[in-house]
């Protein structure tokens, strides 16, 4: 009987089944990236040609459409490891002495100081250095200090010190190295000295990188501080400028979807663009009289929208949104209407079979979750709505505006909590306040008031929407700051486990993308992985893989080694198990003694001090001088250097250990791609040669 009625609601809901399509492809790309080594190409080739044999012999039949389930999960697994395979970034894996470096400059990130100045982050590509040095194809490099605004397509010339980039703080945390490989960035670094502009050489990539921050800057000049640097974000992405305080602030609140460039910003412009060329094509007779102006004015809209979206960067919720935007045209120009959810899962599918390492991203997860959920919640309650709005009147729709708004925000909010507690292991209880006084704000005033200072100002008519502009912004960034020292603003909670996680994503999915009875199911996951939450278990000892700092957590303080170095590390620990406090441990002469479960740890980090204890875990920040065979497990330096940073659990049965590389340099991204030292043999250069061995780089 329970199978007939699962038939019967598979076969009734049918017509939803694609909606899974995009869910199957990051399964499979889920799977790539949990692998502990690097599959053969074979294995992707291999699912390719799964995928369009199951194409090819598709049919309404159950059993076939097993077999496309699986050839789209198949195809997600060979997306990612052909998009690894075909980037190959090489990546720096040990730090390099201060060096002249010279390179291109492709992008300039300019970013506020605690005492109000600011600093530029460069991106270096096809960098050279001297002494032989091999450098990644592309090098992120600070400049502090008051220097010259660098601009993109420059050539220029700096001594800095390079490192390579770091891995996660924990096993199951952020990983920055891969993060960046996908980026194609493989080093970091610091600059030593004022960099020297000795060419340039623009590009069509450098070309719209430098319009993008003179937009940012013009904000910057325009408006008051820091009113131009969040209308800077909203048009062009670039929240560098942002001051730290007020992140926080909007994080607090509730209110960091609207500093980045999201699917609300695009759709509002959308909206704003279509009205404004409907609105003006009626203007004229011979125009309306002989086209069809609401199919123009769809076709406007699309071209202005992507230019929007090259202008913002191409961040992922920016793309979700235009390409729901352009199938949603699309659908005008061929008299046609669009259904919602089938656009946001040709949205995913699209972006997920491109990008396939956006699935990891934040950016991602929040956007089409906030999406779906929004979606999911008005198909249920659209006909009701509408029904119980014809028959109102001036009353029922201001109720209407004001309901509508407060249950998108709760819907967004719910949708999005998930995500939100497991990356950034927080969440606020006044979002929902928060949203419904910034959101009308952004949608009605700010936006339009932005872009029609962009269209305006080169015509020298900007000056009134920028005032408008600046005394909004200065209005939202009040209501951030209002909301964000509420009581409950500010909960944290330390990351659950990843089964818990993905307990209610599915759950949420099949909630919300079936429409029979039978998607109340959803709701048994989701509870089963909030009660796992429950039995989280944090690490009791933590090591940084690059030597600088170890931790012991006693919940609710985290007892640090330095509160001098490691400082990023150890915030990142702190955010991860919702520590309330941080502290030194007690110290003396360089080595940290303490007891867990009745075992004795021992942190050192001199090299002339290295204890050795019978029976004892032994944490060495430095390489071990000399072997401690009595001890119950030593991790020294070449440990961290081979396994990334170290999680323990120590209990009176054993002691448990994870590592962020548990196979070191089986992935491209952990692998040793660039030599340390490759020295130029300069005393073999003939001076005949007509070859400066001073100015070989």
């Amino acid at each position: 009987m329970i199978w007939k009625t699962i038939f019967s609601y598979f076969y009734k809901d049918f017509s939803r089944w694609p909606l899974w399509a995009p869910v199957f492809l990051g399964i499979g790309i889920a799977i790539y990236f949990s692998l502990p080594f690097e599959p053969s190409l074979l294995w992707s080739y291999s699912g390719i040609s799964l995928f369009t044999l199951a194409l090819w012999s598709i049919r309404l039949h159950l059993l076939r459409l097993l077999l496309l389930s699986v050839s789209i999960i198949a195809l997600g697994f060979s997306a990612a490891a052909l998009r690894t395979h075909w980037l190959s970034t090489p990546m720096l894996h040990a730090s390099l002495p201060p060096l002249v470096v010279e390179g291109k400059v492709i992008q300039v990130e300019i970013k506020p100081t605690k005492k109000g100045l600011f600093f530029q982050k460069i991106f270096l590509s096809e960098p050279k250095a001297d002494e032989g040095e091999i450098l990644p194809d592309k090098i992120r490099v600070t400049l502090k200090g008051k220097r010259e605004r660098l601009w993109p397509g420059q050539i220029i010339r700096l001594t800095a010190k390079i490192s390579p980039i770091s891995d996660a703080s924990l096993p199951g945390e952020f990983d920055f190295r891969r993060h960046a490989y996908f980026q194609g960035i493989g080093a970091t670094g610091f600059a030593f000295s004022p960099p020297h502009v000795i060419g340039n050489k623009p590009s069509f990539g450098t070309r719209l990188e430098k319009r993008r921050e003179k937009i940012t800057a013009f904000f910057l000049e325009s408006l008051s501080f820091p009113e131009g640097a969040i209308a800077g974000a909203l048009i062009t992405g670039d929240k560098a400028t942002i001051p730290e305080d007020i992140r926080e602030e909007f994080v607090r609140s509730g209110l960091s979807h609207i500093l980045a460039i999201s699917g609300l910003h695009l759709t509002i412009i959308a909206g704003v663009i279509f009205m404004v060329i409907r609105r003006s094509l009626t203007l004229i007779p011979s125009i309306v009289l002989f086209y069809n102006i609401k199919k123009l004015s769809a076709i406007g809209t699309i071209l202005m929208t992507f230019f929007y979206l090259v202008l913002s960067g191409f961040g992922i919720p920016a793309q979700r949104a235009f390409i729901m935007i352009s199938l949603v045209m699309g659908a005008i120009l061929m008299d046609r209407t669009a259904l919602s959810m089938r656009t946001v899962a040709v949205a995913a599918f699209a972006i997920l079979l491109t990008t396939p390492e956006a699935l990891l991203g934040p950016s991602f997860q929040l956007s089409f979750a906030a999406v779906i959920g929004l979606i999911a919640g008005y198909e249920v309650w659209r006909n009701p709505l509408a029904s119980w709005i014809v028959r109102g009147g001036i009353i029922r729709k201001c109720i209407l505006y004001v309901g509508g708004t407060t249950f998108t925000s709760l819907l967004a909010t719910c949708a999005t909590l998930p995500f939100t507690v497991y990356i950034f292991h927080r969440f606020s209880l006044h979002a929902i306040e928060a949203n419904l006084l910034a959101v009308p704000l952004v949608s009605l005033i700010i936006m339009p008031a932005a872009f029609l200072s962009c269209l305006l100002t080169p015509l020298g008519l900007g000056g009134w929407p920028l005032w408008v502009l600046e005394k909004s912004l200065h209005l939202l960034v009040k209501i951030a700051s209002f909301f964000a020292y509420w009581p409950g603003a500010n909960i944290q909670l330390p990351q659950p486990p990843l089964i818990s996680f993905m307990c209610v994503v599915l759950g949420s999915l099949w909630l919300c993308l079936w429409q029979q009875p039978w998607r109340r199911w959803g709701i048994v996951p989701i509870f089963l992985g909030c009660f796992l939450a429950f039995f989280y278990n944090p690490p009791d000892l933590m090591v940084d893989g690059q030597g600088k700092i170890a931790a012991f957590y006693d919940p609710p303080i985290l007892y640090v080694s330095s509160l001098r170095k490691g400082k990023f590390t150890a915030e990142m620990w702190g955010k991860h198990l919702a520590a309330s406090q941080m502290k030194l441990l007690p110290c003396e002469e360089g080595v940290c003694e303490l007891k867990i479960q009745g075992i004795p740890v021992v942190i050192s980090f001199l090299k002339e001090k290295q204890p050795c204890i019978k029976g004892a875990v032994l944490i060495r920040l430095e390489p071990s001088r000399k072997a401690c065979p009595e001890a119950h497990m030593t991790i020294d330096r070449y440990d961290l250097w081979r396994g990334g940073s170290h999680a323990l659990w120590v209990k009176p049965q054993g002691i448990q250990v994870k590592k962020v590389r548990p196979h070191a340099n089986h992935r491209p991204w952990e692998r040793k791609a660039i030599s340390r030292k490759r020295v130029i043999q300069r005393s073999r250069i003939s001076p005949s040669s007509g070859v400066d061995p001073r100015q070989s780089l």
